[in-house]
């Protein structure tokens, strides 16, 4: 397998996930400079021009979302997905798209400054509706973990969500809510997260 990523780029969500299924060694982690990825070379293998993408027996799995799910299912014997006939299944697959699509779209609109007026003029054509819906999502979704998103034992839904929060309380995204802490706190006692600087703050 071969992992196209950047150190800078949100591909770096993946990494405690490689560390959790222990294949750090099992894949070539390749680099491509952001002035590299709309170049020819590198639009063969995903024409969107964006990192991580991986590529594993000739087949090219493009898109955050789908190379999580393609890993833990690959890996279902570390745990970290439940079983297609689970019924947590669903559960799990909601945390993992509304990070992929409504709160990458959430944050993307904040960082280009959009006002909240105009936010409230488009707001049934956002997939994260306005700012006070995604509080309310993870407030309500956080506040029923025990102590992770599916119960019990952690998920790849669990270090998903977890990176992406903190890198959006990080980066001054989202306000760092009280609601938000006895999740982070569980998961920054992970050994997988413990090299990321901005879970210091809950690691008490």
């Amino acid at each position: 397998m071969k992992l196209y990523n950047n150190p800078q780029s949100r591909g770096m969500t993946l990494l405690p996930i490689l560390k959790e299924l222990q294949i750090e060694d099992q894949l070539e982690q390749v680099e491509v400079p952001f002035k590299d990825m709309h170049q020819p070379e590198y639009l063969q293998i995903n024409p969107m021009g964006k990192v991580p993408c991986l590529v594993d027996q000739g087949v090219v799995i493009s898109e955050m979302a789908a190379i999580i799910i393609y890993l833990a299912d690959k890996y279902q014997d570390k745990g970290l997905a439940p079983a297609l006939d689970d019924p947590k299944r669903g559960t799990y697959l909601k945390w993992i798209f509304f990070c992929h699509g409504p709160l990458t779209e959430y944050i993307d609109v904040k960082n280009l400054q959009v006002s909240q007026e105009q936010i409230e003029k488009v707001r049934t054509s956002l997939s994260f509706g306005n700012e006070a819906a995604v509080f309310d999502f993870f407030k309500r979704g956080l506040s029923q973990a025990k102590p992770y998103l599916l119960g019990e034992k952690v998920s790849a839904a669990d270090l998903y969500v977890a990176y992406c929060l903190i890198c959006a309380i990080s980066t001054k995204i989202l306000p760092p809510l009280e609601e938000f802490k006895p999740f982070l706190q569980q998961m920054a006692r992970r050994d997988s997260l413990k090299d990321i600087s901005w879970f210091k703050q809950y690691r008490t």
